[in-house]
């Protein structure tokens, strides 16, 4: 079967890392991806290693063109004016690929896929990662708000299939008049080749921390809402109970500046080690070398992709108790939570698990465990897809 993937991100980051996933997972069940991405660098094109960000989500609080700040009404008209030329090249390969669907990665004010999928009578996938009309609101300074909003419910409403990636996302969708049967959830998932029990994290913790060190880590890209300064204090009020805990903080962005000040003034240069930017095939191998993986903090609908990866590679995982959090892991089974953004509550859980090494063993296999049984993997969404629009395509494969 061919499938056309329509996307307008940058290729790189989270975004890159689930894009190439899901083309990849469609490839190794036997279908043809033809990538369709206008005025960006493709994500299939480049084989550069690039740093490690993990963070789900397309929103941007600042937008940049080509890393360069612009205001929002000029980045809002640069994006109604991309579905000029995008139109043309998919309808273009449409017509050449002739493929059995076309799968499109939501972008804000996008809605070329949906013209080109209602003249060319071809299903539309749609894959939502984040309300972005929502996000922008809170987190931007979105100017054409109504527009963006009724574009965003349009193409919802109107898609053959809308994916989210969380039930809380499904919920505002659905509060906002999107019928439930065109909503899919579909969490984000792994590639369990890679994100395994049995990677070794010794040669990363060699590198960075002493032998007998008690490594609680972050893998991500990181902004101020990410919560990493509330897992530094939360460490900071530990160390004198466990003097072998060391934090390690893997990856970069644009909160990492105040962050080692923030080491600096809480007196802990010695027990926090920063690794900048990680290529993303070293990712597994940091992870392994995590005793407590931490998520501080989440969008309260984001599906986080690094949130997936510490459970597939057996850590000890730590994160905030919020309910797209909960559709994924359960309290002191996979994962232990806390109360977001209460920082005395993430030390006591770590404490816990610090002092507890079956229990950290325990908390890790139970998670490993768990990504095998829910099939939180790249491969099982692929699948998912497929079955969605294509049932007979997918019984047939299935039987085969």
């Amino acid at each position: 079967m061919k499938i056309l993937y329509h996307h307008r991100t940058r290729g790189e980051d989270a975004q890159g890392i689930h894009i190439q996933s899901l083309c990849d997972a469609f490839r190794e069940l036997g279908h043809e991806v033809h990538m369709v991405a206008p005025l960006q660098r493709r994500a299939e094109a480049s084989n550069t290693p690039v740093p490690a960000r993990n963070e789900e989500g397309d929103g941007d609080a600042r937008p940049t063109l080509k890393g360069v700040p612009i205001p929002f009404w000029f980045y809002e008209l640069l994006s109604l004016a991309y579905n000029g030329p995008a139109f043309v090249l998919l309808l273009w390969a449409v017509l050449r690929h002739r493929p059995a669907f076309i799968y499109e990665r939501y972008s804000l004010f996008s809605f070329s896929g949906r013209l080109v999928a209602w003249l060319t009578r071809r299903p539309l996938v749609l894959e939502v990662n984040a309300p972005l009309s929502l996000e922008l609101q809170t987190h931007g300074d979105l100017v054409l708000r109504r527009l963006a909003q009724r574009i965003e419910d349009w193409l919802c409403r109107s898609a053959t299939r809308t994916i989210v990636v969380t039930q809380a996302m499904a919920d505002i969708f659905a509060a906002r008049g999107v019928p439930r049967e065109r909503l899919m959830v579909m969490p984000n998932g792994v590639d369990g080749a890679r994100f395994n029990p049995q990677v070794d994290g010794r040669s990363v913790r060699e590198r960075y921390v002493p032998a007998d060190a008690r490594v609680v880590g972050f893998v991500g890209w990181i902004r101020p809402w990410h919560g990493v300064d509330g897992l530094i204090h939360a460490c900071a009020a530990l160390t004198g109970v466990h003097p072998s805990l060391h934090l390690l903080i893997v990856g970069d962005g644009p909160a990492v500046p105040a962050l080692q000040k923030l080491v600096v003034d809480l007196d802990l240069a010695e027990r926090v080690h920063f690794t900048g930017p990680v290529e993303r095939v070293a990712i597994p191998t940091h992870i392994a070398a995590l005793d407590i993986a931490v998520q501080p903090d989440v969008t309260d609908y984001a599906s986080p992709i690094k949130l997936f990866e510490y459970l597939a590679l057996g850590r000890a995982v730590v994160a905030p108790d919020k309910p797209n959090i909960r559709e994924v892991v359960r309290h002191d089974y996979s994962a232990l939570l806390f109360p977001p953004r209460d920082w005395g509550a993430l030390a006591e859980r770590l404490d816990a698990l610090l002092a507890d090494d079956a229990a950290r063993v325990r908390l890790g296999r139970q998670a490993a465990t768990l990504v095998e049984e829910r099939g939180y993997t790249w491969q099982a969404n692929a699948r998912h897809v497929i079955a969605s629009v294509c049932p007979a395509d997918a019984s047939a494969r299935d039987t085969a």
